[in-house]
């Protein structure tokens, strides 16, 4: 690799990598370019670049971005942890409350079914009441003829 490439190339490749992982690293993009810019200045007679050169790369460029993609990942785990902990806790709280409602189910079906039970007695009841009514009206009337019958005969 010759000096041009390493000025011209190296950076470029540095300034999309940093744009790919955070496009709002400006701050740290302009602290890289300034480090490489001062770098390039320092060496401007173009001679080939040396394991040096790689070394300085490196830790101006490279290193940075993998520290700064590492700090962010870490990060985002973090929080994804974290969201992760809060949807599940959010399930759990569905689930029970799930739960107390089919219990409440439950305990509603069964008051239905006795309620049920109890109206439908309670109709079995009045009608065998309504009946008992008729009959000791009917047992009334025969009575009443009756004693009509006695009445008659006695008269005869």
């Amino acid at each position: 690799m010759d000096a041009r490439f390493c000025r011209n190339v190296l950076p470029l490749v540095a300034r999309v990598a940093f744009l790919i992982v955070d496009p709002c690293l400006k701050e740290t993009l302009e602290h890289v370019n300034q480090a490489w810019v001062k770098h390039s200045q320092d060496h401007l007679n173009l001679r080939a670049s040396t394991a040096h050169d790689m070394q300085i790369l490196i830790k101006t460029c490279l290193m940075p971005l993998a520290l700064k993609t590492q700090n962010d990942s870490l990060a985002f785990v973090h929080e994804l942890k974290k969201e992760m902990h809060a949807d599940l806790k959010y399930i759990e709280s569905l689930e029970k409350e799930i739960d107390e409602l089919k219990s409440d189910k439950a305990k509603f079906s069964n008051m239905y079914d006795m309620v049920l039970q109890e109206c439908v007695s309670n109709d079995v009841m009045c009608s065998y009441l309504h009946s008992l009514s008729d009959l000791d009206a009917h047992a009334e009337l025969q009575c009443l003829y009756l004693h009509k019958i006695k009445e008659c005969e006695c008269l005869a």
